[in-house]
């Protein structure tokens, strides 16, 4: 497999994470990851390879789709020669790039065409014609720097703040989160639905999801137990409900499928 990864253009930087290649063989047994939530939104072109994404429904696609904040877990199939190109949003970055509500997108993958209209159509035509991943990235930065709506750009500043502040300490309540950042709680609620999609308070609870991956191979219950409690877990089947409520499978479930397989993303 042959992973390529780049950041974006200073001016895109607040709302880009990264653009991304994977080129890989996965020869001809159908291969299955699981990609768990978040947080992340991915606009991925397909330049090879035809692939099946199961979520709520299943959904044949190929080309180019959009996979906005997810609450559940991905499926994904495919087989043979596999060549995808992603742009790699922050929670808050689709928003400037997108003509239709946010939370239209959230738990979906839908082909871009339908989501985004056919000017991003052009831009999988360009990116499918560059001669290398470097001119591919080098397309897709321009052409977002030029579709960007500035007027949608106001609230930047506070949606940084948010999503940081809810990454670092997703335990916190909400009013406490509202009240340091000198909104009211309701305005906090809209900005964040608006620009998101989805609550902060879920928000919170996909980045606390995240954390908790790194206490499920401790060896030490006493030093498990403190650290979920830290994380606002009340007890352990607090935990592994809220697991299995993002993952579809408990903790102990989770590892075992790890140890077989490294398709877990």
């Amino acid at each position: 497999m042959l992973y390529q990864s780049s950041k974006p253009n200073p001016v895109l930087a607040p709302w880009v994470e990264c653009y991304w290649r994977v080129q890989l063989d996965a020869g001809p047994t159908p291969k299955n990851e699981t990609i768990l939530p978040n947080g992340n939104i991915e606009m991925i072109f397909a330049l090879d390879g035809n692939y099946t994404v199961v979520n709520r429904q299943t959904n044949k696609v190929h080309q180019a789709w959009l996979s906005g904040i997810q609450h559940e877990p991905l499926h994904i199939s495919y087989k043979g020669k596999s060549n995808l190109i992603g742009i790699r949003f922050h929670p808050y970055g689709l928003f400037p790039f997108l003509r239709l509500p946010v939370n239209e997108t959230v738990n979906s993958v839908e082909p871009l065409i339908d989501v985004t209209g056919k000017l991003y159509e052009q831009l999988y035509e360009r990116i499918s014609q560059a001669a290398s991943t470097v001119e591919a990235f080098s397309i897709i930065d321009l052409f977002l720097r030029r579709s960007m709506d500035h007027d949608k750009v106001k609230q930047l500043t506070l949606m940084r703040e948010i999503t940081r502040q809810l990454n670092v300490r997703p335990e916190q309540p909400i009013s406490k989160l509202a009240d340091r950042l000198g909104v009211s709680q309701r305005h906090l609620g809209r900005v964040c639905h608006d620009h998101m999609g989805v609550t902060p308070k879920l928000l919170a609870r996909i980045f606390r999801f995240e954390k908790s991956f790194s206490y499920l191979y401790s060896q030490k219950d006493e030093e498990v137990f403190k650290a979920l409690i830290d994380l606002g877990f009340y007890d352990q089947s607090h935990f592994i409900k809220e697991f299995k409520r993002f993952s579809g499978m408990t903790p102990e479930e989770y590892k075992k499928r790890a140890v077989e397989s490294n398709n877990f993303l």
